[in-house]
């Protein structure tokens, strides 16, 4: 006999939504260090199909990436800025 699996589906919306965020702070958090690794500007931008919500990472020092904030300004949803001293402080608070 088969055995019976009970709670929530592993494919459920909760833990499919959950993956994407952790999938997408992950990868920020490893554009920031390769920043600052490599001393290296970086831009990253990520656009969720479903929602149409665009997440945006500049990690530079020079603003070689200020144009992109001026060109996604009139889009909707509003963007969502990061820079890497966001990230940082992220990882504060989550420790």
């Amino acid at each position: 006999m088969a055995a019976v699996k009970s709670g929530p589906s592993i494919n459920s919306k909760k833990s499919k939504r959950q993956k994407k965020c952790r999938r997408k702070t992950t990868l920020m958090k490893k554009a920031s260090e390769y920043s600052k690794m490599c001393d290296a500007d970086v831009c990253i931008g990520i656009r969720l199909r479903e929602t149409g919500q665009v997440h945006v990472l500049t990690a530079d020092d020079s603003g070689f990436w200020a144009f992109l904030a001026s060109k996604l300004s009139a889009y909707y949803p509003q963007p969502s800025f990061m820079t890497d001293q966001d990230l940082d402080g992220m990882a504060v608070i989550a420790d």
